[in-house]
């Protein structure tokens, strides 16, 4: 998060791993997600246009003509970057989903686990990066991935709503503030010395809770 420093995959790229202890397939996805994972920061600390496949090869310490093992193109990796971003956040949505838990338990859940994924390169490449840069066919992919955690935050705020845990709002308006502000974290945020994501959490949570509670 901000700049400082991530784990780049060179551990990943330089350890030897003989082929009983993984197949050749997983040390090549994992090679490949070391790739997403230095494109997302480069992408996030100078922008994806600025950015080149030397630059990314440079970061891991390989040559370009080996990234092409891997992904086709810059466009793949921020792509694949998007789709690996979204994989992470889905354990979070899962945990939401949990119906034995109340409603603003789950609600504090999905924000608090958004705000810590948004905090991090993949996470932050959604927010900072945008989607022209994209194939059509793609910004189409990505669009109905993002657009599920927006559902999913409409229906708790309009699940606590119907049972008076929270006050009477529009689900997508209020849906639409609280991702715009979690959203633009990583636009203040990735500096030398950035506010822990769990404070930013805790503080966010009783901004919009306190506007949603209903008043007593």
């Amino acid at each position: 998060m901000g700049r400082a420093k991530t784990s780049m995959g060179n551990n990943t790229w330089t350890k030897s791993e003989s082929k009983s202890e993984t197949s050749r397939d997983a040390q090549r996805e994992a090679k490949r997600r070391a790739v997403l994972q230095a494109g997302a920061r480069l992408f996030n600390d100078q922008g994806y246009e600025q950015t080149s496949l030397e630059e990314i090869a440079a970061a891991l310490k390989i040559t370009k003509r080996t990234i092409y093992y891997y992904v086709q193109s810059k466009e793949d990796i921020l792509f694949g970057c998007h789709q690996l971003g979204l994989e992470f956040l889905g354990a979070t949505m899962a945990q939401s989903q949990d119906e034995t838990l109340p409603v603003l338990e789950r609600i504090t859940l999905l924000i608090r686990g958004y705000c810590e994924w948004v905090s991090s390169d993949l996470g932050a490449t959604i927010a900072m990066v945008r989607e022209h840069s994209l194939s059509a066919e793609r910004r189409s992919i990505l669009r109905a991935s993002k657009a599920e955690v927006d559902f999913q935050l409409r229906a708790l705020i309009a699940a606590g709503v119907a049972e008076g845990s929270l006050r009477a709002c529009d689900p997508k308006l209020a849906t639409a503030a609280i991702f715009g502000a979690l959203n633009w974290i990583p636009h203040w945020n990735r500096v030398e010395d950035p506010v822990p994501h769990a404070e930013i959490a805790e503080q966010y949570l009783q901004l919009i809770l306190t506007g949603m509670l209903p008043r007593a």
